[in-house]
């Protein structure tokens, strides 16, 4: 298991942080491959939900859980993978930082999932693109919740 954490500075009091990526339909705004968000109760602790990608055609369901929330401080959710893929767990930390936010956000994930083909140096080339990713979702995360 790997951990991967990159953050973003954000001039916007931690409430608004927290509101906009506790708002599942922001998730659609970030990444069009989402077509869809499936929630049958308000966010806690426990809640499950799905969301749906498609990509070239392909549709795909994945199942969420909220693994860990704190208002204004801490929201991480796991995603279950099918396989070949694994689960991986998203940790959104917010801090105070003057007027605004520091937002931190921590994957957790294996690289190399069981019965897949391994060579060396491939978690590293791995974990670098996924943090590019991440990185990349939170400079646009900054843009939308900033307007």
């Amino acid at each position: 298991m790997a951990t991967i954490e990159t953050s973003v500075s954000i001039s916007k009091p931690v409430e608004k942080v927290f509101e906009f990526i506790t708002n599942l339909d922001n998730q659609k705004k970030l990444s069009s491959y989402i077509t869809g968000v499936e929630v049958s109760e308000p966010l806690k602790l426990g809640t499950k939900y799905k969301i749906e990608t498609t990509s070239m055609g392909h549709k795909n369901v994945t199942t969420n859980e909220v693994v860990s929330f704190e208002p204004n401080k801490k929201f991480g959710v796991k995603t279950f993978a099918a396989p070949p893929a694994s689960d991986v767990t998203n940790t959104y930390i917010l801090e105070k930082d003057g007027s605004g936010t520091k937002l931190i956000l921590q994957m957790d994930a294996v690289l190399a999932p069981a019965g897949m083909p391994t060579m060396p140096g491939m978690e590293d080339m791995m974990k670098t693109q996924m943090k590019e990713g991440l990185d990349t979702t939170m400079i646009a995360m900054k843009k939308l919740i900033e307007g």
